[in-house]
């Protein structure tokens, strides 16, 4: 992890370096976010049963982090950024939670330090739209069923995400972005593989070959205010 660091770290200051315009400054966004082939294991609490977290978006979470835009050309930018980044999945409650022994709470919450580096095509002084790799280093996870700790049964998460980011931006004032994104984890390098005998997966025994194990999904829509630069050129101009 030490090397990846240091590589991004590298990379960053290379093209800071060689960078004529560049401008940055604070994100914060809201994430709806789903960890695939995950289920809950509902014997935990005394059932024969298992029951699935929700496959839709479910989880909130919170991105909050600093930016900046390296500028290539009148059409091209490096976007570089560090955030603190919430992914996870939940069971939302639903009306046959009722009854007795049913499992009406479950939710996983992983929390991350996520440095994405993005490729950005400025297709006017409006918009932006861009991809790029996401690497994620895991700080903490907590996961409970019925509001129960059972945080133990997810010990063995990978301590990278790596991830592939698509999305675009709009610019809503002089200063202000409005940034959305998808973002997934690359299927070869799975958070949880399905290895493991404490992962559970939905489907048949027999996975194709890009189902490898249990990864992170996220839409994502955030704010940016750019606060400090010296571009002479870029998405908006004065």
């Amino acid at each position: 992890m030490k090397k990846l660091l240091l590589l991004i770290a590298f990379a960053v200051s290379s093209v800071i370096l060689f960078s004529q315009s560049f401008d940055g400054g604070l994100t914060f966004g809201v994430n709806a976010s789903h960890t695939t082939g995950t289920y809950v294991d509902s014997t935990l609490l005394g059932q024969n049963s298992n029951m699935m977290f929700n496959r839709s978006f479910s989880k909130p979470g919170l991105n909050v982090g600093v930016f900046t835009n390296l500028y290539l050309s009148k059409r091209s930018a490096l976007d570089l950024e560090v955030a603190y980044t919430q992914k996870g999945s939940r069971k939302i409650p639903n009306a046959n939670d009722t009854l007795p022994g049913t499992v009406y709470e479950t939710r996983l919450s992983l929390h991350y330090i996520t440095v994405p580096i993005h490729y950005k095509f400025i297709a006017s002084d409006r918009i932006t739209m861009f991809a790029g790799p996401n690497v994620g280093i895991l700080v903490g996870h907590k996961f409970t069923q019925n509001f129960m700790d059972f945080s133990n049964y997810y010990d063995d998460l990978s301590k990278l995400d790596l991830s592939i980011d698509i999305g675009a931006e709009v610019f809503l004032l002089e200063r202000l972005i409005l940034n959305i994104k998808y973002s997934a984890t690359f299927f070869l390098t799975p958070i949880r593989s399905y290895n493991n005998p404490q992962a559970w997966s939905y489907g048949p025994f027999s996975k194709p070959f890009w189902q490898r194990g249990q990864c992170n999904q996220l839409f994502g829509i955030s704010l940016r205010w750019v606060f400090f630069g010296n571009k002479e050129f870029g998405m908006r101009k004065d």
